[in-house]
């Protein structure tokens, strides 16, 4: 038997006589110091299924230090789940055991890998890369396309949400293509430092992304100039320290769970059931439409530094909607906007009636 509990957020594996699994923890612990994973989300879903993997071990009265070929085929064996799920508990589970091979903890991997070249063409040529990758990962049929809800669902959604701090935390995500882990780690300073000049339609904000890699992400002027109204006439209301920009009626950082919530039931008063992916699936197809149509020579390699996909095959999920949307339109990026606004142009611009815009720029001084 083995135990997880969580301390403060953090994931511990204790054995079945409450004896602490010091390498299996401190792979755990690598992962966010590290910068592999900064989602709390996905850093639970590696606990559980290293977690369960030990507890097979132990079951099956096997040192996970000496595992083979065949014991590893067992144990994946013996996953009832889905194709998905089971590749995922592969990719962990062969992460956790390079790892361990690299530290000396074990001799040599139980896994087997074959490299696969992956292809990208662009204005430079055709490039190919190698991926090495574990062998026992299952082939997933990819005949399935990405579905989108339309862009008037997407509105009639953010329009049925509770506050003007969730319709920003709507408009944020199918604006920027930014996830979850990414749109919580916002801070105000990075929308309330921005000098927006008055011709220009966005600006470049920098991200901080899995493996604690950066990118630069293209905000739409008029989202900026809202989360800054958002800053002083709502935010300020609030009791807080935290530096987020989003934060709770408690003056708390929102959390990843507070999103799903406030997403799902804003969905369901239109039959929808959104999520933060599905959000980020939406601007990833129009943009790179978008970027189609401006003629660059590479725009699944711009939409993947967008997005922060480190691998291209991430990114080429979208190219089927290419053709599926294709449609005129201009190189202005606010026109890219209000393309995927619906008709929707004046986006969040309405703040509370009762404070003038002079009271907004004295504030936004006072604030800097």
């Amino acid at each position: 038997m083995v135990h997880l509990i969580f301390r403060d957020g953090r994931p511990y594996l204790f054995g079945p006589t409450w004896k602490t699994l010091l390498v299996p923890n401190d792979w755990l612990y690598s992962l966010r110091s590290d910068g592999a994973t900064l989602s709390p989300r996905t850093w639970r879903s590696y606990a559980y299924g290293l977690g369960d993997h030990l507890a097979w071990c132990d079951r099956e009265q096997l040192d996970w230090q000496l595992l083979g070929r065949v014991d590893l085929d067992r144990y994946i064996g013996s996953l009832a789940t889905s194709d998905e799920s089971i590749n995922h508990r592969i990719t962990l589970l062969a992460r956790f055991y390079q790892w361990c091979e690299e530290a000396a903890v074990i001799l040599r991997t139980p896994f087997a890998f074959r490299t696969s070249s992956v292809r990208r063409t662009g204005f430079l040529g055709t490039l190919s890369r190698d991926i090495a990758r574990p062998s026992a990962l299952r082939r997933i049929p990819r005949g399935e396309k990405i579905v989108v809800p339309s862009a008037a669902n997407i509105w009639a959604v953010r329009n049925a949400a509770d506050s003007w701090r969730d319709q920003l935390l709507i408009e944020t995500f199918i604006f920027t293509g930014l996830r979850c882990s990414e749109v919580l780690g916002l801070e105000a300073s990075q929308v309330c430092d921005v000098r927006l000049g008055e011709k220009e339609s966005a600006v470049l904000v920098r991200i901080t992304g899995k493996g604690r890699k950066t990118r630069q992400v293209p905000f739409p002027a008029g989202l900026v100039r809202n989360l800054q109204r958002y800053v002083v006439l709502d935010r300020k209301h609030v009791a807080t320290e935290t530096p987020r920009l989003f934060v709770s009626a408690k003056g708390k950082p929102l959390s990843a769970s507070g999103v799903q919530f406030l997403l799902r039931a804003a969905g369901k008063k239109h039959a929808l059931a959104l999520h933060p992916h599905l959000l980020r699936h939406f601007f990833a197809c129009h943009r790179l439409k978008y970027l189609t149509d401006l003629g660059l020579g590479d725009p699944l390699g711009q939409l993947q530094r967008e997005l922060g996909h480190s691998q291209i095959t991430t990114t080429m999920r979208y190219l089927h909607l290419t053709d599926e949307m294709r449609a005129r339109i201009a190189s202005d990026h606010q026109e890219f906007i209000a393309r995927i606004a619906g008709g929707h142009v004046e986006l969040a611009s309405a703040w509370p009636r009762e404070c003038a815009p002079a009271a907004i720029t004295m504030e936004l001084r006072a604030s800097r």
